[in-house]
């Protein structure tokens, strides 16, 4: 193989079941002394390369990508970054630097909040392993994350999601015989190259049932966010030599006992044993000022009628983003992959511990995860003006006209318990973030 400069690097896909089981990839490096490499085998296995000119590589190319080829020889190409080649995998962003800055920006006098970002940091670094179940890697000797195929770019991973939200919702009907539901899995696979080994590629194999949508929703959104956490901090650097300003954000461990005591209330009051999270009791408490989401809820939401004081469980790998950035709405094509039944906002809880679930994975639909230490964010809430939600209303269109936010009842709207949902970022602003330990 050539070593001089690399002038272009393209990778191409075909993925194809029904009649063949093609997940197989064909890719080239073209060379600024004329000479190209070329590789190819099936998705995570390489099975041959080739060094040839660079006519050569470019007519193989336009020969695969052909729209008159038939489905199983038709190659569509992977917008991603980085080299992929002979190991499978290819790096992104270099997410160490994240962990090293937050040690760094994020505010605090005190050794357990120090430690606190210390785990933050560690389990952010692996956020996007633990959360895809291994679909990314993770090297710690170059400190970059790897898929089979490259980081897609933000505009494929756009696409993937009108694709997954059709996928989710034929799941959901537990239609897998749909006759859309082959292509759509095969588009979708063109986009996220997936890893499966030598296995007939089908419906069920990717989406047993609803909780691998809800996973890759996740799968999107940590590829998403190892694209995008350097490099959008990055345009905030002035100088060269200046570090990005990524975290302005403080912390501080709550001792008071006014405070605690009615921290501790809080949860204690709404505490239910139905849920996986009762054994679980108040072991820190920390105030959290997160800068940019505190003044854009004093601009607003501090300005509206009926503010309260939610629960909002997250798991601990999604902590050091939250606190880099505050609450997010996602996009409106995951609403249904991830299992948001009164559309695309902020979602709280006035029930303690129906919140909790979803830091251990355990609201409905999710797959369990077990982190070695469980958080939830107390937050200051603007309902202003509420719409009631009904049992018909389950993915509907929200919000509805004229209202600020949806309080799906418990026991009115098909939910169990309270569910309480904000569509603006500036309706929230998160307060204190609580530890919890198991006693028993």
């Amino acid at each position: 193989m050539s070593t001089q400069t690399i002038v272009e690097h393209r990778k191409f896909i075909c993925v194809e079941f029904g009649k063949t089981n093609n997940n197989k990839y064909w890719e080239y490096t073209l060379y600024d002394d004329g000479t190209a490499y070329t590789e190819w085998g099936r998705v995570g296995d390489k099975r041959g390369d080739n060094t040839c000119s660079h006519a050569d590589a470019l007519k193989k190319a336009r020969q695969k990508t052909n729209p008159n080829n038939k489905p199983d020889k038709l190659y569509t190409e992977v917008k991603s970054t980085g080299t992929g080649g002979s190991n499978g995998y290819v790096s992104s962003i270099k997410q160490s630097q994240l962990a090293t800055i937050a040690k760094k920006q994020i505010i605090h006098d005190n050794p357990i909040v120090q430690n606190l970002i210390e785990y933050l940091s560690k389990v952010n670094i692996h956020n996007i392993t633990t959360s895809t179940g291994g679909a990314i890697m993770y090297d710690e000797s170059t400190a970059q994350f790897k898929t089979p195929l490259g980081v897609i770019e933000p505009v494929q991973i756009a696409e993937a999601r009108v694709v997954l939200s059709k996928i989710a919702r034929l799941v959901q009907n537990n239609d897998y015989t749909n006759p859309q539901f082959k292509p759509l899995l095969n588009q979708y696979l063109r986009g996220v190259p997936h890893d499966v080994g030598m296995q007939k590629i089908t419906p069920r194999l990717i989406f047993k049932d609803f909780s691998y949508v809800q996973k890759e929703n996740d799968l999107l959104e940590g590829l998403e966010a190892s694209f995008n956490d350097i490099s959008n901090a990055s345009t905030t650097t002035k100088k060269k030599s200046d570090e990005p300003k990524v975290f302005d954000v403080q912390l501080s461990v709550v001792n008071d006992k006014k405070t605690t005591s009615f921290i501790r209330n809080l949860y204690q009051s709404t505490r239910k044993d139905m849920h996986w999270s009762n054994t679980l009791s108040v072991d820190k408490i920390y105030k959290v000022d997160i800068s940019n989401m505190r003044k854009a809820f004093e601009r607003r939401g501090a300005k509206m009628p009926d503010i309260r004081q939610l629960w909002h469980g997250t798991k601990d790998c999604n902590l050091l983003s939250i606190l880099r950035k505050g609450l997010v709405v996602p996009p409106y094509s995951t609403a249904l992959c991830a299992g948001r039944a009164f559309g695309n906002g902020l979602y709280f809880s006035s029930i303690s511990t129906k919140a909790l679930n979803y830091a251990g994975g355990r609201a409905p639909g999710q797959k369990s995860y077990n982190a070695a230490r469980t958080f939830m964010f107390v937050s200051d809430v603007a309902m202003g003006r509420t719409y009631m939600a009904k049992r018909g209303d389950i993915n509907g269109s929200f919000p509805k006209n004229g209202y600020d936010s949806t309080w799906a009842k418990g026991g009115d709207s098909g939910f169990i318990n309270d569910e309480m949902i904000v569509y603006n970022l500036d309706q929230a602003n998160l307060v204190y973030l609580v530890e919890f330990v198991n006693r028993r």
